[in-house]
């Protein structure tokens, strides 16, 4: 029912994997908008997307999500919300995410990083010493994490906050208008 006429090629895939066919400010609308359409308080909601964004700084790949579910429950924050500060980490913010994670790893540990600059961080490095790679990126990451969660939500409060308040007086004028109430 919800399939393609003409599947897509691997090629097409990945295009889409890494640019979405409605675009990349569309899809931002997208989730800001779905993020604001999350029942909660707004406490409950911007704990969650702090949590989400908080995990999505850890080099913990494909863990994201279970653990953010699993904070967000723990504390019982947002579950949607905690699923949605995820998305930071994407295809696109990866890169970046990792390089200030295990450069700041690094500098915490007192690590000069592991690798020589010269030869650059290859595959067998990555084998053969994955804990010298690792604990500076898990380190670093956590910190940012707490860094980021601690701005997302002091950002994202306020703003859910009135984004509730506007839509409750929206649907208070909508139903006086309506008649229905008394």
């Amino acid at each position: 029912m919800f399939r393609r006429r003409e599947p897509l090629t691997p090629a097409g895939r990945l295009r889409r994997l890494l640019w979405p066919s409605m675009g990349l400010v569309r899809s931002g609308r997208y989730v800001a908008y779905r993020i604001a359409r999350i029942q909660g308080s707004p406490h409950a909601i911007a704990l969650g997307i702090a949590l989400g964004v908080a995990m999505a700084m850890t080099p913990l790949l494909g863990l994201h999500i279970p653990i953010a579910f699993l904070l967000a429950w723990g504390t019982r924050a947002s579950i949607m919300g905690a699923m949605a500060g995820t998305v930071v980490a994407n295809p696109w913010t990866f890169p970046a995410i990792w390089y200030a994670s295990y450069r700041l790893g690094c500098a915490v540990l007192g690590l000069a990083p592991g690798h020589d600059d010269r030869a650059g961080l290859t595959l067998a490095f990555l084998i053969d010493h994955p804990w010298q790679v690792f604990l500076p990126m898990l380190t670093g990451g956590a910190l940012m994490g707490a860094a980021a969660a601690a701005i997302v939500y002091v950002i994202a409060k306020p703003v859910i906050r009135f984004y509730q308040e506007k839509r409750r007086e929206r649907r208070q004028v909508g139903r006086t208008l309506a008649g229905k109430e008394k």
